[in-house]
């Protein structure tokens, strides 16, 4: 996270890299107060916009934070996932 907030502008690829990945921190955030408050819907759908987007930084350390920072995001979408199958099971 501090790795986004370092470092001077680069390129405008930089900038939205680096906008992409402070999106995607926040879209954490919300997730985690939504579930908190037994909710998270909307937000599990922001995440899932969020983490398919596909913006690239050349600056490699930025690079590694934002694919953690993915990363990160695709196991809580995992999780979701696997806790909203055992809520509601498929009866065949």
């Amino acid at each position: 996270m501090l790795a986004l907030q370092e470092g001077a502008a680069a390129g405008t690829g930089e900038r939205e890299a680096r906008r992409h990945g402070q999106e995607l921190l926040a879209a954490l955030a919300e997730l985690q107060r939504a579930l908190l408050s037994n909710g998270g819907g909307d937000t599990l759908q922001r995440l899932a916009l969020l983490t398919g987007m596909d913006l690239h930084a050349t600056d490699p350390a930025l690079a590694q934070v934002i694919g953690s920072i993915r990363l990160r995001a695709r196991l809580e979408l995992a999780r979701a996932t696997v806790a909203a199958e055992r809520r509601s099971p498929d009866i065949a």
